[in-house]
């Protein structure tokens, strides 16, 4: 397990810090991201692209967490990957939330949910519920987030386009679970590690 070592907080509340837990992209499907969106960018649509570098499969979004709080997210997350092995997620899908007539949130997605993958985030779950944390009661539907819907008009063409292209599938391994600071920025989002827990081999 590493750890940062000091917590730089929101500007807007000096004692939290925002956090979501995710498991991170290799570069390759990050650069292959980056060229469907600007494929999708000749639409007149206002949409807020996130950058490739950004881009993560999220297990759980905190939102603000007080920092006195921040070493129990940190332990619960360290036992559930003490409990979980590492594992292949195929990601080969695209689409949008909630439809492609009334798009809000566009992704790539899995060609398939692993086992794994599912029993990773029950744990998680689990752990944090242990520390305190209140039980996300959404359904869990892994995907990446590619971009977000500022304004409908033209939105749907571009939710058609993506799926008509769609996103040639390409696998990687799943080695570890990252506990993740975001810094809200006029700029976009700012992302930093706080906790990187591996996964057993």
């Amino acid at each position: 397990m590493t750890s940062s070592t000091e917590l730089e907080t929101n500007p807007g509340n000096s004692n939290s810090v925002r956090v979501f837990i995710c498991i991170e992209i290799p570069a390759s499907i990050k650069d292959r991201v980056a060229e469907l969106q600007q494929g999708l960018r000749q639409h007149d649509a206002k949409i807020s692209w996130v950058k490739p570098s950004n881009v993560h499969l999220t297990l759980r979004f905190l939102g603000d967490v007080a920092t006195s709080h921040i070493p129990a997210v940190g332990a619960a997350v360290t036992r559930a990957a003490r409990l979980s092995q590492a594992f292949e997620i195929e990601v080969g899908t695209a689409g949008c939330f909630p439809s492609a007539k009334r798009p809000r949130v566009f992704w790539v997605g899995l060609t398939a949910v692993p086992n794994a993958l599912s029993k990773l985030h029950v744990l998680v779950e689990k752990e944090l519920a242990r520390e305190g944390f209140a039980p996300d009661d959404r359904k869990f539907s892994p995907h990446l987030t590619i971009g977000r819907v500022r304004s409908p008009q033209n939105a749907t063409r571009v939710a058609e386009d993506l799926i008509a292209t769609g996103f040639e599938p390409e696998s990687f391994q799943a080695t570890e679970v990252i506990v993740m600071r975001s810094e809200l920025n006029p700029r976009g989002s700012i992302y930093s590690p706080l906790y990187k827990l591996s996964l057993e081999p």
